[in-house]
């Protein structure tokens, strides 16, 4: 019988730990929490490695800081002369913090210098300035004075060694703490830091570590969420699998890890544009399976599908004529492309906020994730104009790229989490309807037998026939004369029917299993829940699904067992 809810105290361990241990018992439950654990790890190794790399830059400016002045004139080139004559003549403005950005200047003049509390042994002591830039292949010209020779020039290249920053160990004839750069490059932009040997090569080891780490998570995310695919055929892992290669290819590029690998590959120098497009492409098409675009609005599908395919012409078109295309076609192209991709964005924005008004969680994260992406893009295009002063750092990008990993990833568990619970809800309900269709049955078979034995009238059998389908869903049978009117629920809405049969009949028929007698006119099924009260000092009522049965008198003790 069903009675009321009845609360027990909790258990010892029936706790947080307790669901834990529930949670990885089971083998698909398990995936779902390594990957958070994984996510865990990976964020919190990314932050210590992040402090430990800004703690080592700071202890070395502030050991020995770096006065950078910027010259007034920058729309004009010097000529020979003008380098061989004292470059005090010109006009510098003092410049805050170590950060340089070009903007749309094609070159730039700095005086540095180390400060009046520096000596000339620390002057020796930090002999490599590293200047850590972004994507943009340029030298640096290093203007110093010697006691011989006067003003003297260094040029300096990237090296394959040391990727995308300008290392510069300070020549040893160097007579002045003040030297002067000459930058080359529009949008140029990157730090100064001033190291001696042993702090160089912390930095350089610590930098590789933190890149190998990210790299490492990319690779990790990239083969787990294959072997998702792999189990479910669901094509968003697939997509997102992708997506983080294409992201990892892309950060290699950038770094110059790709040209430090493939040193003979000449091509690799303006392939990062190339690879960025691609992974905006395959930005897209893992929204499309991840929003499931295609349901949530057509419009904004066909929209995607078009942008994605103009995108990828024009990368074509740049991987293939880039040398004929004049410089107006290719900056035409260029402008064309971000507008492009920003079409493309704005689309993956829209369907996620239709998902989210439709309550489906995976929107939910894919809208933090894009909002968080769609900043960190509005602030690397406003630095790069020059227009706020945003100091680039790659390691920044990581750890922006590595937090929407994570939230990417949440949102991918939850949908397979959310698959297998609908997957167990689904066979929860077949077993229902299964041992329901077992059970209807058997009160059929039970019902013939009774039949057969005479124990019920044979003329009875039809009427009777009607309820064994619905037979524990009952709540009360009401007498109406020699006939019955029962009160059932089905879908959760209250329904009846009448029979021609009386009430002793279904007893006959059923038994108290499903239907007991508490009042001559009234049967009731004793598998719900239901509650007595008193009506008068020796009557009372049964309630039972908002509905009020009078309990007869000689029945009372019977009502009772029942509660």
């Amino acid at each position: 019988m069903n009675f009321s809810p009845v609360k027990h105290p909790e258990k010892v361990g029936d706790g947080f730990i307790y669901h834990l241990l529930r949670l990885v018992s089971s083998k698909s439950n398990r995936l779902v929490f390594i990957a958070l654990l994984v996510c865990i790890i990976s964020i919190g190794t990314y932050w210590l490695m992040s402090s430990a790399t800004v703690t080592i830059n700071e202890k070395n400016s502030e050991q020995i800081p770096l006065i950078i002045e910027v010259a007034a004139e920058t729309q004009m080139d010097w000529p020979v002369e003008k380098l061989l004559s004292p470059l005090n003549n010109v006009t510098y403005s003092p410049h805050q913090g170590n950060f340089i950005n070009l903007g749309k200047r094609d070159y730039l003049w700095l005086k540095v210098a180390l400060s009046a509390k520096s000596d000339d042994k620390s002057l020796k002591q930090a002999q490599i300035l590293v200047f850590k830039k972004n994507r943009i292949n340029t030298p640096v010209e290093l203007h110093y004075l010697t006691l011989k020779e006067g003003w003297a020039k260094k040029v300096v290249q990237g090296s394959r060694q040391f990727h995308q920053n300008i290392v510069i160990r300070l020549p040893n004839d160097m007579v002045s703490a003040t030297f002067y750069l000459k930058l080359h490059g529009r949008y140029l932009r990157g730090s100064f830091y001033l190291f001696d040997d042993e702090a160089f090569f912390e930095d350089l080891q610590l930098s590789s570590l933190y890149s190998g780490l990210f790299f490492g998570m990319l690779l990790l995310f990239s083969f787990y969420h294959i072997m998702l695919y792999l189990r479910l055929k669901t094509p968003a892992y697939l997509a997102y699998s992708v997506m983080l290669l294409l992201l990892g290819t892309w950060f290699l590029s950038g770094q110059g890890w790709l040209e430090y690998l493939l040193p003979n590959s000449s091509y690799l120098k303006s392939i990062t544009v190339i690879i960025g497009g691609l992974l905006i492409v395959s930005i897209a098409e893992f929204a499309k399976h991840y929003l499931q675009i295609k349901l949530l609005a057509r419009k904004l599908y066909r929209a995607l599908v078009l942008a994605q395919s103009l995108l990828l012409l024009l990368l074509t078109a740049r991987l293939t004529l880039q040398s004929v295309l004049p410089a107006s076609i290719k900056q035409m192209s260029y402008s064309l492309g971000l507008l492009t991709c920003f079409v493309i964005f704005m689309v993956c924005l829209s369907a996620a906020i239709i998902g989210v008004k439709q309550q489906k969680a995976a929107a939910g994260y894919y809208l933090t994730a894009t909002i968080m992406f769609f900043i960190m893009a509005s602030i690397m295009a406003l630095s790069a104009g020059n227009i706020i002063d945003f100091h680039f750092s790659w390691p920044l990008l990581q750890i922006t790229s590595a937090i929407e990993i994570i939230i990417f990833s949440a949102g991918l568990v939850s949908i397979y989490y959310q698959q297998q619970q609908n997957e167990k809800a689904v066979e929860r309900q077949l077993q229902q309807t299964q041992n329901k269709l077992v059970k209807q049955l058997e009160i059929s078979n039970q019902l013939k037998d009774k039949v057969l034995n005479n124990i019920v009238d044979h003329k009875l059998f039809p009427e009777l026939a009607k309820v064994t389908a619905f037979l524990p869903d009952i709540i009360y049978v009401q007498a109406l004369g020699n006939e019955s009117l029962v009160i059932y629920k089905k879908n959760n809405r209250k329904s009846k029917i009448e029979l021609a049969c009386n009430l002793q009949n279904l007893i006959e028929s059923f038994g108290d299993e499903y239907l007991i007698r508490i009042h001559k006119s009234y049967l009731v099924n004793p598998q719900q829940a239901m509650l007595l009260q008193r009506r008068t000092s020796a009557d009372y009522d049964l309630q039972l699904d908002n509905e009020t049965i009078p309990v007869g008198r000689k029945y009372l003790t019977e009502a009772k067992k029942l509660i």
